[in-house]
């Protein structure tokens, strides 16, 4: 809320305002700074410093409340007819793999809480690259696939880390913060606000008046909205930059490590091959087990010592729809442990508490998510129109003071009130705008990296360990820093880089445990990080020494389920020979001239 859409705007000028002297000349004198003048200048300051970036925060996260319902609109294969009772979900993600032979599906989605809309998993393919399968959970037939980063994805990924690697999400969780400092000046800067409440906007007046007139009327009916915004942003802004960086100290209970296979589980399997219970299986052991669960997604063992995983929900207050784990051994439908939220730490569920209170997804599901979700979406278009009038409206002030600028006084005084006005530095943002532009050209760079992600997964980028035969199994490794940050230099002293392994040859069920070390392993009970996941992402987070010695290896350590260990090496660092950058080979296969080009 802007407080007088009268006021002098910040346009880089001295603080001054025009009084006339007994000789009726006009003499400008400083104004005086008090709280509801320094209240303005912050509001107005956070308004508009950032306001390119606070607009593209705000419109996708309004957007973001609707990502499922857009994804039902745009494509054919979300949507579905409700054809009597749903499968057992479990037995829905069977059928799925069944039909979708030779991938990796998994975080299977049950659609359970939506009457016409498909289930779906996240698929890798063999050589990287995801995609979404969707599946009717009536029938249990595949209806189709598309990209991961379908529309609704798209605009939730955006909103929660703008596509900006490393620090993206911090970025957006500082806006949290400037909500709720935004608020409080807004109000401190609007006298007898409360009064104002039925103050409509001026809908003959002039565009500055009637913008003037709708920012404040809107923020007045938002009151409720930026809070709930501002308090939650600024909740995530201290876990994320502020904990993440060491610079506050971690209120929220530590982490706890999920319930696993023991080795006596494992010893129990034999040294055969075993065959693991369908997902069918594991759901009806768990509806066994606590028949008021309602499972929401399905993540089955990323590697032979995990749990089978079942995330759902019990309608607890105020909790995500997947609040509440069971956690179950896949060879035996033994429930091994749980996670669920009446048995948590009430900090916890008030951490649990901020994202449906943020995204309005409270209403779980049928009218009331609708109706729950349209609100949000009002009042999120109420904060982006907010945003984007600010700006319009010192903008437009900016135009009128550089008018009068221009056309009073002496040439040379015209020239400094111009020069103040237009220098790049000046204006309403000042300098910020090449902040700004900064900021929106590292999203559309974020935003290019992650299309090509979906497409190619971390193949074809960072280091690549050429294949090598490792017993049975014919292996290659990539390392990348990260999924957003592929193109980094994946092997960085004291950093954790990334490492995917791709089996070319050879049966992978026959592979127990397979691990990645810098530096080969001195025992077998320590062989390093255990590569997890589906085919065509299976990787694991492997930490780099704070010094990287001349002609360090990586080393890769197979365990078969007959007991067997097999191992093999190679150089970390690129030696052009087993080990690439394949950063570099790009760059040289990139057309640089116009010759190149045309040839």
């Amino acid at each position: 809320m802007s407080a007088d859409t009268h006021a002098t705007p910040d346009l880089g000028l001295p603080e001054q305002e025009a009084k006339p002297n007994a000789k009726g000349n006009n003499k400008t004198r400083k104004k005086k700074l008090t709280a509801h003048r320094a209240a303005y200048l912050i509001h107005s300051f956070i308004g508009l410093k950032l306001s390119l970036l606070f607009s593209v925060v705000l419109i996708t996260g309004t957007l973001a409340v609707f990502a499922e319902e857009l994804d039902w609109l745009f494509y054919s294969e979300v949507r579905v007819e409700a054809q009597g009772e749903k499968l057992n979900s479990g037995e829905v993600f069977d059928r799925m793999k069944e039909q979708m032979p030779g991938v990796g599906l998994t975080a299977f989605s049950t659609a359970n809480d939506r009457q016409y809309t498909a289930a779906n998993a996240i698929m890798t393919l063999p050589d990287g690259g995801f995609k979404k399968v969707w599946v009717d959970p009536y029938t249990g037939e595949v209806q189709g696939t598309t990209n991961f980063l379908t529309v609704g994805e798209f605009m939730s990924i955006l909103h929660k880390n703008l596509f900006m690697p490393l620090i993206g999400r911090a970025v957006v969780n500082v806006f949290g913060v400037l909500c709720l400092i935004g608020l409080v000046t807004g109000l401190i800067s609007y006298r007898k606000f409360w009064k104002q409440f039925f103050k409509f906007p001026r809908w003959n007046a002039n565009p500055r008046v009637f913008l003037g007139d709708l920012h404040k009327f809107l923020g007045l009916w938002s009151l409720w909205f930026v809070l709930i915004i501002g308090v939650t942003g600024s909740w995530w802004f201290y876990q994320n930059p502020l904990v993440n960086y060491g610079v506050a100290p971690q209120f929220l209970p530590e982490r706890t490590i999920d319930p696993a296979l023991t080795k006596h589980d494992l010893k129990a399997l034999g040294k055969g091959i075993p065959t693991p219970l369908s997902s069918k299986e594991i759901i009806e052991a768990v509806q066994e087990h606590d028949p008021e669960f309602i499972p929401h997604f399905l993540n089955p063992p990323e590697h032979n010592g995990m749990a089978y995983t079942i995330h759902g929900t019990k309608h607890d207050l105020l909790t995500m729809k997947w609040g509440s784990s069971y956690f179950v051994n896949p060879y035996t439908g033994e429930v091994i442990g749980a996670k669920l939220a009446k048995d948590a730490p009430a900090i916890s569920r008030v951490d649990w508490s901020m994202r449906p209170l943020h995204y309005g997804t409270f209403g779980y599901d049928g009218f009331w998510d609708l109706f729950v979700k349209t609100v949000w979406f009002i009042f999120g278009l109420a904060m982006s129109i907010l945003s984007v009038s600010g700006m319009i409206i010192f903008y437009q002030r900016t135009k009128s003071a550089t008018k009068k600028a221009v056309n009073s006084g002496r040439v040379q005084g015209k020239i400094k009130k111009a020069w103040l006005i237009m220098r790049p530095w000046g204006g309403p943002m000042s300098g910020f705008k090449y902040l700004n532009w900064a900021f929106l050209t590292v999203i559309c760079i974020g935003i290019s990296i992650g299309f090509k992600l979906q497409s190619e997964g971390t193949s074809g980028s960072g280091y690549q360990y050429k294949a090598q035969d490792v017993g049975p199994w014919n292996i290659s490794l990539n390392a990348t820093l990260g999924l957003l940050e592929k193109d980094l230099d994946p092997i960085q002293a004291g950093r954790t880089t990334t490492l995917n392994a791709f089996i070319h040859e050879g049966n992978p069920e026959a592979i127990k445990f397979m691990y990645v070390k810098v530096g080969k392993p001195r025992t077998k009970r320590a062989p390093g990080a255990v590569l997890h996941g589906s085919v065509g992402n299976q990787h694991a987070h492997t930490p780099i020494p704070k010094t990287v010695k001349e002609g360090a290896e990586l080393w890769l350590t197979i365990e078969s389920w007959d007991g067997e260990f097999y191992q093999t090496a190679w150089s970390l660092m690129p030696d052009g020979n087993a080990t690439v950058d394949l950063r570099e080979e790009q760059a040289a296969n990139t057309p640089t001239s116009k010759n190149e080009i045309s040839g």
